[in-house]
């Protein structure tokens, strides 16, 4: 019978080892709180997530491999749930990619999570296939890297990143992680969009059940969004121009993530990498209809 427990300083060095380091790091700059599951006394799994006043948003699950299958998660959840409950919580939340965490579905629909498809398409590519896209053959026009912007250009381009990011629902931790490999679209020598190359420290995506993934070992080395011009070559300019970088600066196991707002730059991205992009689901579960 699976058995749920808080993590503590006293238990930590049983269930460390199925916790990601990079969520050990976020726990010192943001509110994460971790659950641990046991069976038969001995460590199997946890439970994480992130606390949003009423709303617990989970951002990662694991149970050893002989466990999966048995019920023992579903069992370690519903006791979950209800002791958040109990501690004041109204909803649990899972943003999460159906198409690469299909295990999770299982999990939201046996629960009755309520799912809302979101608006941004996610691309998953290597930095070699970018290397070898069309858009390498397009000479970028109106392009220069973020980092050699003069400076009151690059406060002016920063006002429409920091819009357009809200947007987004994305929180750069520092302008230091966009600047060297972002570039930036101008118009009579003015900032008017850019395609934001952030270097995260960490990812915001819920993991695998693999201990050693999150969501693999190489992912989310750089991530991409385009703000700003509608112009419509704009987006082909500024991946042309990631591309000349990408060839002499990147190795090719780098692993790029985008999110694009659905439409002409999602078209565009598909079209010259030839890989489809998926949609994030919002995943919310009604902690009082339990």
């Amino acid at each position: 019978m699976a058995f749920l427990e808080e993590i503590s300083p006293a238990n930590m060095r049983s269930f460390e080892p199925f916790i990601p380091e990079a969520l050990k790091q976020k726990a010192l700059v943001e509110d994460i709180h971790f659950y641990g599951i046991s069976e038969s006394e001995e460590a199997a799994g946890c439970i994480i997530f992130v606390d949003k006043i009423t709303v617990a948003e989970i951002r990662y699950l694991y149970i050893v491999p002989y466990l999966r299958g048995t019920g023992a998660m579903d069992q370690a959840l519903m006791e979950f749930f209800y002791e958040l409950r109990e501690e004041g919580y109204t909803h649990v939340r899972v943003n999460y990619i159906p198409e690469e965490f299909r295990n999770f579905i299982a999990i939201s629909k046996r629960f009755g999570f309520e799912e809302t498809r979101l608006d941004l398409a996610y691309f998953r590519f290597r930095a070699e296939d970018i290397k070898k896209c069309r858009a390498t053959s397009f000479s970028p026009k109106n392009i220069m890297r973020l980092k050699y912007l003069p400076e009151d250009k690059k406060r002016k381009l920063f006002k429409i990143i920091d819009k357009n990011m809200t947007f987004y629902n994305y929180d750069l931790s520092a302008e230091s992680d966009i600047l060297p490999y972002s570039m930036a679209y101008l118009e009579n020598e003015d900032p008017k969009g850019a395609l934001v190359v952030e270097s995260p420290r960490l990812t915001l995506l819920p993991a695998t059940e693999e201990k050693n993934t999150f969501p693999d070992p190489n992912a989310f080395d750089l991530v991409l969004f385009f703000v700003g011009t509608k112009t419509l070559m704009a987006p082909l300019y500024l991946l042309s121009g990631l591309c000349k970088v990408i060839q002499t600066e990147l190795n090719d196991n780098v692993v790029l993530t985008g999110y694009f707002q659905e439409g002409h730059v999602t078209r565009l991205i598909e079209g010259t990498l030839g890989i489809k992009g998926y949609h994030e689901v919002c995943a919310t579960l009604d902690l009082m209809q339990l």
